[in-house]
């Protein structure tokens, strides 16, 4: 794993993209973890959010242990997993943004009009079971509603 920062909004230069990956890694590797960080709430809310889609798009769950030495490295290959995934989700809705800005905006959207309820609904059975096993607090874990 290198040793190189992960950048967060305060460090991004104007006109680059902040990949999903970054947040996922920022969220659950980086010290101290963001959900504890001394960034603005809407930083926090911001990454929350988009780690709570990308979780939607890990279809078989994820079992992260913060006491395994590749801990790390298994963050970052599920990040890119839920990158990936994402990405090919929205352009089978047309969509080819690929900031996470952007992403993110979308996926509210989505979100709203409905499409991602099948992924919310499996991702809470996930929950219920040993399928996810999830580092972070229980607040920012189930924080989406299949809307009606």
């Amino acid at each position: 794993m290198s040793q190189e920062k992960i950048k967060t909004n305060a460090n991004v230069a104007v006109g680059q993209q902040l990949t999903f990956t970054a947040f996922g890694f920022a969220w659950y590797a980086q010290e101290p973890r963001t959900w504890r960080s001394a960034i603005s709430k809407q930083q926090k809310s911001d990454a929350k959010l988009l780690v709570a889609f990308m979780k939607l798009f890990l279809s078989d769950g994820f079992v992260l242990d913060t006491t395994v030495p590749d801990y790390r490295d298994r963050v970052l290959t599920l990040g890119k997993h839920a990158e990936a995934a994402v990405l090919e989700f929205l352009v089978q809705q047309m969509i080819t943004s690929r900031g996470a800005g952007a992403v993110m905006k979308h996926l509210r959207i989505l979100h709203r009009s409905g499409v991602l309820n099948a992924k919310i609904e499996r991702h809470q059975r996930l929950l219920q079971t040993t399928a996810i096993r999830d580092p972070a607090p229980r607040h920012t874990q189930d924080i989406f509603e299949p809307v009606v």
